[in-house]
């Protein structure tokens, strides 16, 4: 009502004069507003996972601390692309074999994180492993020689079938059981092996890539 009895009190030069002033002001507002949604488009591609993904990525909100071996709460739709990121973040050679590792761990009935959280623990994920070896677990590396396989795809499979023959079936569902077996020596200097295991389980669980 304000704008209408102030536009009849102008002279009609004054109107016309003041109506193409109106039609920029409003187009370069429109324009502005624009650009500012497209930077800010633009600004969110990068973690393209976390955005799209919303709160798709859990089933109920992720733990604070280190998740229990088993109780993931991470959706299954979500984990090829946190497992696939989380080890690119690291630089590792197993990055392309992120969906051998889910299906092979679905296969044998292991913790999704549990086969990457080893090779964390024991070789920063395949970064430290003696060259044409394929093992990053540690697996049958002892003082009498080491155990290399073919191919990543071979340690993968070998090392998810024995966790699952020689640890799991025996009732050992814990990191900390699975450590007095896979790395009794770890016990002597406070159980180093388990802790860097559940922390990475963790990092995993948060979906917490490294920087």
């Amino acid at each position: 009502m304000f704008g209408n009895e102030s536009m009849k009190t102008l002279p009609r030069g004054a109107i016309l004069l003041a109506l193409p002033i109106l039609f920029f002001a409003t187009a370069s507002f429109a324009l502005l507003f624009s650009v500012s949604g497209l930077a800010l488009i633009s600004a969110s591609d990068t973690p393209i996972a976390a955005s799209f993904l919303g709160s798709q990525i859990f089933t109920s909100p992720p733990p604070e601390e280190g998740a229990i071996l088993g109780e993931s709460t991470v959706t299954e739709e979500a984990r090829p692309i946190i497992l696939r990121q989380f080890l690119e973040s690291y630089y590792s050679p197993l990055a392309p074999y992120s969906d051998l590792i889910l299906a092979v761990s679905q296969e044998y009935g292991l913790d999704w994180r549990l086969l990457t959280a080893i090779a964390g623990a024991e070789s920063t994920f395949a970064r430290n492993v003696i060259d044409g070896c394929n093992n990053a677990w540690g697996w049958g590396i002892h003082s009498r020689g080491t155990l290399c396989f073919d191919s990543w795809e071979e340690g993968i499979r070998t090392v998810a079938q024995g966790l699952r023959e020689k640890f799991l079936n025996d009732g050992l569902t814990t990191v900390d059981e699975i450590m007095a077996r896979y790395a009794p020596l770890s016990l002597d200097n406070g159980g180093s092996w388990g802790y860097a295991v559940s922390y990475f389980m963790g990092e995993l669980e948060r979906a917490d890539y490294h920087e």
